[in-house]
Formats: structure tokens, C-alpha cells, sequence
């Protein structure tokens, strides 16, 4: 038994933990009826927690034309008795007060009586329908008008008359569907307990239309409400009434004094049913002033919706500032599609961005989101780009702060700023600054290899059959006692036989045991052109590259040419990247040259074969090597892409 009792008292705990982490769970917003779902606030009285204003409550018999005032009103000499019955009884809870009713000041006759009642709302709401609770007779003749503009125009949403053609010049809905007059609820029986209800949309097209809809929304929607009593009527006294025959209604009656007797309107309850307007992105609303008084009603519909589906505003009616990438939709009540906005993609250099038409159309649909104010020295549409004077850093991704650092670029060896702009400028991507004629570098700060006389007119070139002082001028002897040499690429290589050992010389595959120290003879080279981009495919090279030729040196019984690899359009076994590299061009043995030629300071196309067993890269006569311009890149790298298959 004892077994038993701890099962159960262990059933019970867990039971209780249960439903506790539902509550939480609940209560802290993890179980939303907006995730990916289109929800709406709960709906209630909107007239509860609100002050209803009335013309009687001014001191009675005020006239119809002025415009109504909230209850009480201060006068002097105490004009205004005590009012036991005001307008704020139409709002309280008919459960714990149901013997409380609002009641109109006595007119000059019954029938010449007119009042209105009016709601003002703080903000827009959406009313669904609307029931009114009679304590006296219905009205022979009201109207009930609503404004969406703070009162300023109005709309009469329905009439009620015993007689719509005598009233108002109407026909009767009953005869005419869809006219703007009914004799509904118009009737002076019951003579306590009569009701009035309006629905703002119709029971049958409620049923397809979607909610959120400006069509729906327009007839919805409303910031004011104003009730016209307009024809009171008496209730008819039945001919022989029983002796003994009494009720509570007459009770309360013949327990009130004359006035409130004689009053031509009574109401008990004033029902507006609706919502606030979150166009189905919100399924709660807080207080529309925050800085108004928290001690509101709990019963209170607020006005401002604390918005999902990345939507902002009072009434969710915009998107978020940074989810612009589609235009601002409703969310689909038929459906129950969310309709959410995008997110824009601005690489976390932006807080805000803007839907532009254009660029939607442009994108085929899919994105029309432009970035605002992109921060951290980048431009562009989606902040993309680096501003001018601003380059991206080769190591940095794209949505890092720093991912665009400054242009640094030697006043003396770069070309000056064009006219109207700030500051050295460079390429966006590489970096590299526009230099003066002789120079190069990233940051153009030094001479080209055979060029001197660094300064503010650039570099000269040297004078010399070899190379030259870079300070100076002053021509170097290129067979001093140095192991490595200065080889003009595409000139006559010295024979130097003599400065080097057998165990020096570098042993290459016989098939390519080729020296280029032992001829001598006119330089000229028979190079290959490249018609089209064809010829890449046809020759099958083993790697296209787009490289700068940095500098060349004799090794003796070979040249080695140092680039720098700018872009890799096709690698063999060897894996190429970005950087420098060496490449082996092979003499044209029967005259003692390196070619094809290859100047220092110029970019080209190479291309070309692997050596077998190595892996180096070589330049043979079979070899491409073409100056490489932007045109030539687009052509080939197109060519690559589409023609080789």
C-alpha cells in the first residue's frame, strides 16, 4: 500500500510540473498564434474603459447642436442635479450591475426628444457589430454613423424607422435588400428589454470576404461612433391590463422618480463589439499612449498592436525598418497566410532600408529592398561595394566593419585625384593605386625593374643594356660575381658557363634538356597568337592564368620569371592560388633566347604546359602569352567556360 501511495503522490508531481511549464510556456510567448499563421488581438467592448458622451448629460435639455459633452459637467450655481443615472452605465458589466441604465433628459414632448451618443476612440479599431440593450422603448426612428477620420466626415452605417419612407425617404431593406434603412428592432414592444444590433458586414459576403482586406477593412474600420435617437415612442397600454399583473421592470419603474420616468430613452447596455487594427500581424495591442495611466480597465481594448511577422507601426501597417526587401502586404485571413516582410540584405552595414519599385522589377520579382545610410565606408544597393577612396580588404568578409579599409597611395609615385574628388583613390577590389609612368606597386612607392629617378614625375628608364641603379641611374654590371642575374626577358641571354659547376646546373627530363647559355645570335621570336578563345580548348593547356611578370633571373642553365598570379582560369595537377609563383620559360635553343617575351611591369594571359614529374609551370613556344586587357579576360574566360565541353 505504501508502494501505491508514493506511485500516486509521484503521478501528481509530475502531473503538476506538466501543467506548470505549459503555463510558462504560454505565458512567455513560446505558443504564438502568429508563427506563420495570420492572427488577430482578442475582441471585446470597445466602448469599455472609454467615456460615452451624450447630450442630456450637459444639463439636460441642452439643444441637439452642440456638439455632446462627457459626464459631469461643472457649472456654476449647481445647475446640473446629480445624475444617477449616467452614460458610463452602458459600459459596466450587466452580470454584477444589472439594475444600472443610462437615461435621456425629458424633452418638451415625447416625441420632439432627440439624443446621441457618441464614442471616441484614441486611435483606428476594427467593429464587427453592435448591440444595444433598451430600458425604455426602442426609438421609432435612429442612426447610426461612424467616422474613420476623428470625426471629421461621417458615415451613416444604418437607419432604423417604423416608417423608412416617412422618416427618411428610404425603402425598407425588407422590401429591398441592401437599402440603408430597416424597420428591424423598431418596434415599441417589448417595452423594457428591447434590443438593436447592427452588423457592420453582411452575414452572407462575411463568410468569403477576407477580414484584412481593404475591402472589408473599409467598412470596418472606424475611429468614432455616434448613435442618433432621433424619434422616441411610448409603450402602448394594453386595453383591460390584469389587476394583480406586475413585474420587476414595473417595480423599478413606479420605484424611480417622475423625471427618470418621463425620460424618452433608456438604455441599459452599449455593446461594440471590435478589435484593434493590426491588418493580421499581431495577436496582442497595448495601450496607445504609454505614457497615459496604467490603472486602465481591464476590460479595455487597446489601441496599438505589438506587431509580428517583421512588421512595425501602431497598426502594423509598415514593414520593420530593415525588412523592406518586398513591399508591405496584409496578412490573408482566408487563407491564413502571414504575408511577412523580408529581411534585406545590406551585410550588417545598415539598419534601414527602403522597397524601390524599380529595383523590384528589375530583380524579376524576387528583391526590391535598397539599403539606407550604409555605414562603415560602404556603398551601393545592398552596401556592397566599398566607397571611393575605400578598398576591400582581401582578408575580411564582406559583412565585417572593417571590411573596407583606406586607399593608401604615395603622393609622388600616383597619378594626382580627378577634379571634385576627396582623398588617393584605388581600385575597390585589388587596391591598387593608378601610378605615374615607371612606377608600380600596390601603393605605387617604388620604380619599375630597368627604371630610376623615383619622384613626383615618375621613374625614367634606364640607360643601360642591363639594368641600372633605381637611386642612381648608374648602369650595374650584370657579371659581377652574383649568383642570380637580371635577364631581360625576350633578349639575348650572356653565355656564362664559366660561373657555374656541373653540380650547380639543374637536371630537367631529357625530353626538355634544353640550355639556354650556350647559343648566341640575333634575338627574335615567332610567337603563337591566339585567334580565339578556341585555341585554349584545341592546344589543351595545362593552366590559364592571368599573372604580372614581377621580375626574371638566369639560373644558368635555365631562366626563372617571378609572377604574381591575379586570377586562375584553369589548373592542371598542380593546385593553383593566388599569389606568386615561378614559371620556367623554355630558350628558343636556336637562338640563344627566352621567348615568348615577357616584360616586367605587365600583366598577360599565360598558358601553358606542366613539367612532368615537377609540376613547375612552364612557358614553351607553344605556350600563349598574350598583354592582357579586360575585354581579352571577358572573351576567354566565356570561352573556357562555354566552349570547352
Amino acid at each position: 500500500m505504501r508502494e501505491f501511495s508514493m506511485l500516486g503522490k509521484g503521478r501528481h508531481r509530475m502531473l503538476l510540473a506538466l501543467c506548470w511549464l505549459f503555463l510558462v510556456l504560454t505565458r512567455s510567448g513560446a505558443v504564438s498564434r502568429c508563427v506563420d499563421h495570420a492572427c488577430s488581438p482578442p475582441i471585446g467592448n470597445l466602448a469599455s474603459g472609454r467615456t460615452l458622451l451624450t447630450h442630456s448629460s450637459c444639463c439636460g435639455n441642452s439643444s441637439f447642436h452642440r456638439s455632446p459633452c462627457p459626464y459631469p459637467t461643472v457649472t456654476p450655481h449647481a445647475l446640473c442635479p446629480i445624475d444617477t443615472h449616467p452614460p458610463a452605465h452602458m459600459t459596466d458589466d450587466p452580470f454584477l450591475h444589472p439594475d444600472t441604465w443610462w437615461a435621456s433628459g425629458a424633452g418638451p414632448t415625447e416625441q420632439e426628444q432627440q439624443d446621441e451618443i457618441r464614442l471616441d476612440l484614441e486611435s483606428h479599431f476594427c467593429m464587427s457589430h453592435m448591440v444595444l440593450v433598451f430600458r425604455s422603448p426602442r426609438p421609432a426612428a435612429m442612426a447610426i454613423d461612424r467616422s474613420a477620420d476623428f470625426g471629421k466626415t461621417w458615415e451613416t452605417l444604418k437607419l432604423f424607422a417604423h416608417n423608412c419612407s416617412e422618416e427618411f425617404g428610404l425603402p425598407d431593406d425588407f422590401t429591398q435588400p441592401g437599402s440603408l434603412c430597416t424597420s428591424r428592432y423598431t418596434s415599441p414592444t417589448p417595452c423594457g428589454g428591447g434590443e438593436v444590433i447592427l452588423r457592420t458586414l453582411d452575414p452572407f459576403s462575411a463568410k468569403t470576404l477576407d477580414p484584412y482586406s481593404p475591402e472589408a477593412l473599409a467598412r470596418l474600420t472606424l475611429t468614432n461612433l455616434r448613435i442618433r435617437l432621433l424619434k422616441a415612442q411610448s409603450c402602448p397600454v394594453p386595453l383591460h391590463p390584469p389587476a394583480a399583473w406586475t413585474s420587476p421592470t414595473d417595480s423599478a419603474l413606479t420605484s424611480t422618480s417622475s423625471t427618470e420616468s418621463a425620460a424618452p430613452y433608456a438604455i441599459y447596455t452599449l455593446l461594440a463589439r471590435g478589435t484593434c487594427l493590426c491588418h493580421g500581424h499581431a495577436e496582442n495591442c497595448v495601450a496607445y499612449n504609454s505614457s497615459q495611466d496604467t490603472r486602465q480597465d481591464s476590460n479595455m481594448v487597446s489601441g496599438r498592436c505589438m506587431c509580428a511577422h517583421h512588421t512595425a507601426g501602431d497598426h502594423c501597417e509598415k514593414c520593420a525598418p530593415l525588412y523592406n526587401d518586398r513591399s508591405w502586404r496584409p496578412a490573408n485571413g482566408s487563407s491564413g497566410e502571414s504575408n511577412p516582410c523580408q529581411k534585406c540584405q545590406c551585410h550588417a552595414h545598415a539598419e534601414r532600408c527602403h522597397f524601390s519599385p524599380r529595383a523590384w522589377l528589375s530583380s524579376g520579382g524576387t528583391s526590391g529592398g535598397v539599403c539606407d545610410d550604409c555605414r562603415h565606408n560602404t556603398v551601393g544597393r545592398r552596401c556592397q561595394r566599398c566607397r571611393h577612396g575605400y578598398h576591400r580588404h582581401p582578408s575580411l568578409p564582406l559583412n565585417s566593419p572593417h571590411a573596407c579599409t583606406r586607399c593608401w597611395c604615395d603622393p609622388r609615385g600616383s597619378l594626382p585625384t580627378r577634379p571634385g574628388e576627396e582623398g588617393p583613390w584605388c581600385h575597390p577590389r585589388s587596391g591598387q593605386c593608378p601610378c605615374r609612368p615607371g612606377v608600380w606597386g600596390a601603393s605605387c612607392s617604388h620604380c619599375q625593374p630597368g627604371h630610376w629617378g623615383f619622384g613626383e614625375e615618375g621613374c625614367r628608364p634606364c640607360a643601360c643594356p642591363h639594368s641600372c641603379d633605381p637611386i642612381t641611374g648608374q648602369c650595374l654590371d650584370s657579371y659581377s660575381n652574383n649568383q642570380v642575374f637580371n635577364v631581360p626577358i625576350g633578349g639575348k641571354i650572356p653565355d656564362l658557363d664559366h660561373m657555374f659547376t656541373l653540380e650547380e646546373e639543374v637536371q630537367w627530363s631529357k625530353e626538355l634538356a634544353v640550355s639556354a647559355l650556350h647559343y648566341t645570335g640575333k634575338c627574335s621570336c615567332k610567337e603563337k597568337k591566339l585567334r580565339s578563345a578556341l585555341d585554349l580548348c584545341k592546344t589543351k593547356h595545362d593552366y590559364v592564368i592571368k599573372a604580372s611578370v614581377l621580375s626574371a633571373h638566369d639560373k644558368g642553365s635555365h631562366a626563372e620569371v617571378q609572377v604574381k598570379v591575379r586570377k586562375v582560369l584553369r589548373s592542371g595537377h598542380v593546385a593553383l592560388s593566388l599569389g606568386t609563383i615561378s614559371i620556367y620559360p623554355l630558350s628558343w635553343t636556336s637562338r640563344g633566347c627566352t621567348c615568348p617575351i615577357l616584360n616586367p611591369g605587365m600583366e598577360y594571359l599565360l598558358a601553358g604546359p606542366e613539367e612532368a614529374g615537377t609540376g613547375r609551370l612552364l612557358v614553351t613556344m607553344q605556350s600563349v602569352v598574350v598583354p592582357w586587357t579586360p575585354r581579352l579576360g571577358l572573351l576567354v574566360s566565356e570561352g573556357l567556360r562555354n566552349g570547352c565541353t
